[in-house]
């Protein structure tokens, strides 16, 4: 009973913690939330020595740590000598304390490593094989399980080789997807970058979208196959830089998932299919966007600035902004200089497609005398500074 409560309040989005009536009911359950709480996790006194580690020595929740000790490699750790010499390995190998903090919160298994038969063997070979320096340090506080893989150093070689030898390029792809270190190169990611040249991608086009942190790789084969073909099914050519766009967006998404996407905003808009092909092909972020993101920027610009719901399609980067940082400033501005007679039209989508420094010369600066505030007023609602 108590997991059902506490999973009905804390997943329900329909109850913000700010709501009254919500965090009434939260103080009446407190008991019983400590109650359930004590209950999942043991008190410090009774933790697995590896978990009580992982807390004094890391700073991991209770919860946490002892969940990781669950791992049978790291809950056979009764002593600090191991995890106290992974450490001082890490040290030496050009870690910061903070480094080896970032390394061990992501991948805590490490600090059940044999230094002597696993780490060194595996630093070494990486030295060998050009990864030393920064470049190692790096490595390892982005992805630790390259300490412990076999074939790390020939997936390494391969991604570097990819990337046009570029080590900042290499740790961008690297630290953005844990799992090109994880996929065999033959099987699972030479087949999908075949498939991307394909469909017109180049080299960079394909550095750019890992990049990204784009989950497509992450697909197995049918279901990328599927996904680049709806892409071409909602209108974009490819080989066009707007494909990569899409890809970008939708990539790693089912089909179902894109499905339920495309018919949220002609049931909750009123948009036809059409119209939603057409916004996707304008900006194919717009089918990345989660609901409720959507609904924000739609309610603000259809409630408050006048816009027909369907005339938004033709305008969807309007959905990509930040209602309360951008948006709601430019508007105010906007409608109060139309206020005072200095701007007879304006366009909120195209005042907020401009740049800040743009924007600001051409609305707020010419104007500062005729409405005294007006600089304030908009560097207080979106956090800028306006010039003198």
């Amino acid at each position: 009973m108590p997991s059902v409560l506490v999973k009905r309040i804390f997943s329900s989005s329909s109850y913000p913690f700010h709501h009254h009536h919500h965090f009434h009911q939260l103080i009446l359950l407190t008991p019983l939330l400590r109650h359930y709480l004590s209950t999942q996790c043991p008190q410090p006194k009774e933790l697995p020595f590896i978990a009580q580690y992982l807390i004094s020595s890391f700073g991991f929740s209770p919860h946490r740590a002892f969940k990781c000790s669950a791992d049978s490699n790291l809950r056979a750790v009764k002593s600090s000598e191991r995890p106290d010499s992974v450490v001082a390995f890490l040290k030496a190998t050009g870690l910061s304390h903070d480094q080896i903090k970032a390394v061990v919160s992501f991948h805590p298994y490490v600090l059940a490593r044999n230094v002597e038969k696993t780490l060194k063997p595996k630093v070494g070979e990486l030295i060998n094989g050009g990864f030393s320096g920064e470049l190692l340090v790096h490595l390892i506080r982005y992805n630790p399980a390259a300490l412990e893989r076999r074939d790390t150093l020939s997936r390494l070689l391969f991604w570097r080789d990819f990337v046009g030898n570029n080590n900042q390029v290499l740790l961008k792809i690297i630290k953005r997807n844990t799992l090109l270190l994880i996929r065999d190169i033959d099987k699972h990611i030479v087949p999908r970058i075949n498939l991307l040249k394909e469909y017109g991608l180049s080299s960079p086009d394909i550095v750019s979208l890992i990049g990204s942190g784009n989950r497509c790789l992450k697909q197995n084969l049918d279901s990328f196959k599927q996904t680049l073909q709806i892409i071409e099914e909602l209108g974009i050519s490819r080989g066009s830089r707007m494909f990569v766009a899409g890809l970008k967006a939708i990539g790693g998404y089912s089909k179902d998932k894109i499905k339920g996407k495309v018919e949220f905003f002609m049931v909750t808009y009123g948009w036809s299919e059409e119209e939603v092909h057409a916004a996707f092909r304008k900006y194919p972020t717009v089918l990345s966007y989660s609901g409720n993101k959507v609904k924000s920027n739609m309610d603000f610009l259809v409630r408050k600035a006048g816009f027909e719901s369907r005339s938004i399609a033709l305008q969807p980067m309007l959905l990509g902004y930040s209602v309360q940082k951008v948006l709601i400033p430019r508007y105010t501005v906007l409608r109060d200089l139309q206020a005072k007679g200095l701007k007879k039209k304006y366009s909120l989508f195209s005042a907020a497609v401009m740049s800040e420094s743009n924007f600001l010369e051409r609305y707020v600066v010419p104007h500062e005398k005729d409405v005294p505030g007006l600089g304030a007023a908009y560097a207080a609602a979106c956090g800028v500074k306006v010039p003198i």
